[in-house]
């Protein structure tokens, strides 16, 4: 995970804060909309169109904040004469969340760069010890920038660029594995078709070696829905939006919850959500059959040409969405033990996915989108042989995957609030995302998800069957805030438990934190009784 973890003792300090710090947060304006959750802290991000907000630990315990931005051009108060500068990255000290300082803007020469990831150079292979890296993707300004960079952000008022990879198509949101510098890279190589190697949807997985920052990656090969492919026929499958490697998860080592092998290990999958708003996918994949044998893995097949043999067998599951469904954030979350499930014989732990499909269309002018709660304890029906009973292989092989529920908020829900209606708000409302912290102190019991105009929403989600929303906060625009109004667009939660809200309509990052019942919740200090079989 990109969020570095921190230690238990001050992990144990943070919540202690948060817990007993909810005084102080009465000295910052508070929304008039909020329930078990509240504003600690703000940066305006110099009125910027904010879009993914990421976070890690420095060596010596500061919390720093990097927030990219969507296109568009803003002065930059920090450099003198506060020029005008295309939007970049945002660069904030959070150690202090009641008190956060903006310390550098990271422009970009064209295009945008909404997505970031972090690593501390002791974490990877080809790393300076005692330094930070930062990678971001370079969406759009022309092929020839187009791409992903990687800066040595060690000070956070001086970034400086230390490696780069361009001429790529359609680039978005990464993911970085600090520990084996492998990174998933949304987009594909600009090619000719004529060379064979153009792939059909530019929006693909791309995997690299980028384990030395100071370097330009290696390819690996290439990775995506089949009739993406070069070859490929047919009507054209959808885009990737992102994907979520379990590598680094707390819980690497474990047995998925239907594993056979030690192969079928939390840390050997990865969880890719495909299409965004709409023909939504969801996969999971087999990181060891994903990667080639220089990387701990088995596939031998041609990197930029593959066949739909060598996509069908990393693939260890997939559910296709309805058309009105896409497929933007794919947060996985293993080993769950419901407590109404302990009075069954089987399937008493389950493997879910929080899936979430955005909301693309101001006013409700479009379907509406959800967030769902997808069960992939089977991952397919010709694999699944663990334990009793063995279920025998279908004619359909996805077969495994199923929605549970969906984590709905109600748009009549804020006309108890002098704004009205989540619809008539002016900008978007739905679901965008979820957070993606695997260290972060509520994980496996609440949810947090970014729901535009209605703000952030917290959901616990300990009966995954049954999710139930237990907070919630709907920031306010400002001074800076465009015409359609504020709009929550991504999230982030800490490992402190703070949540990172950025704004889409240029209002800024909003630090809250919980209390009151979502609270004990999230810190498992209200659990409920568990259901005993009694029965003979």
């Amino acid at each position: 995970m990109s969020a570095l973890r921190k230690s238990a003792g001050s992990v144990g300090v943070g919540l202690a804060l948060l817990a007993l710090g909810g005084g102080s947060a009465l000295a910052i304006s508070q929304s008039g909309e909020q329930e078990n959750m509240r504003r600690v802290g703000h940066v305006d991000l110099q009125g910027r169109s904010a879009y993914h907000p990421n976070f890690i630990e420095y060596q010596d315990g500061r919390v720093i904040a990097f927030v990219g931005t969507h296109s568009g051009s803003a002065p930059n108060p920090l450099k003198p004469g506060a020029p005008v500068e295309a939007n970049g990255v945002m660069v904030i000290d959070v150690t202090d969340p009641r008190n956060p300082v903006e310390t550098a803007h990271i422009p970009v020469s064209g295009g945008q760069s909404q997505s970031v990831r972090m690593c501390r150079g002791e974490g990877l292979p080809g790393g300076t010890p005692g330094r930070v890296y930062m990678m971001r993707n370079v969406q759009g300004g022309g092929i020839a920038i187009s791409g992903y960079e990687v800066w040595d952000v060690t000070d956070i008022r001086s970034p400086v660029l230390a490696s780069e990879l361009r001429a790529l198509r359609n680039t978005h949101k990464p993911w970085w594995e600090c520990k084996s510098g492998i990174a998933y890279l949304p987009g594909s190589k600009d090619v000719d078709a004529t060379t064979g190697q153009r792939w059909r949807v530019g929006q693909q997985m791309m995997i690299v070696d980028w384990k030395n920052p100071h370097m330009a990656p290696q390819h690996l090969r290439t990775f995506g829905l089949p009739g993406a492919e070069p070859d490929g026929t047919g009507p054209l499958p959808p885009t990737l939006h992102g994907a979520i490697s379990t590598f680094e998860h707390p819980q690497a080592g474990m047995r998925l919850a239907r594993g056979a092998t030690d192969d079928d290990a939390v840390g050997n999958r990865i969880y890719a959500a495909w299409g965004v708003g709409s023909n939504g996918v969801l996969t999971v994949i087999d990181r060891k059959k994903l990667l080639p044998p220089s990387h701990g893995g088995t596939w031998t097949g041609d990197p930029d040409r593959p066949t739909v043999a060598d996509l069908n067998d990393a693939t260890t599951a997939r559910l296709d969405m309805s058309n009105d469904q896409g497929g933007h954030s794919s947060f996985p979350v293993f080993g769950m033990k419901p407590k109404s499930y302990g009075c069954f014989t089987r399937f008493q732990t389950r493997d879910i996915v929080l899936l979430a499909s955005e909301s693309t269309a101001n006013r409700c002018n479009e379907a509406p989108h959800w967030s769902f709660v997808v069960d992939v304890t089977i991952e397919n029906s010709r694999n699944d042989s663990a334990g009793p009973p063995p279920l025998s292989a279908r004619q359909n092989p996805w077969q495994g995957p199923m929605v549970l529920s969906t984590m709905h908020v109600d748009p009549r829900a804020g006309e108890k609030y002098p704004r009205g209606n989540y619809c008539t708000r002016g900008a978007r409302f739905g679901v965008h995302s979820s957070e993606e912290n695997f260290n972060n102190p509520f994980y496996g019991r609440l949810t947090f998800l970014a729901y535009f105009t209605g703000g952030v929403r917290a959901w616990d989600i300990r009966e995954p069957h049954a999710p139930v929303e237990v907070a919630f906060y709907v920031p306010e625009s400002n001074a800076n805030t465009v015409a359609s109004g504020y709009m929550t667009n991504n999230l982030e939660v800490d490992n402190r438990g703070y949540i990172y809200a950025v704004d889409r309509g240029r209002a800024g990052l909003d630090i809250l934190e919980l209390h009151g019942k979502a609270l004990q919740i999230g810190l498992g200090k209200d659990e409920t009784a568990e259901c005993v079989n009694v029965l003979p």
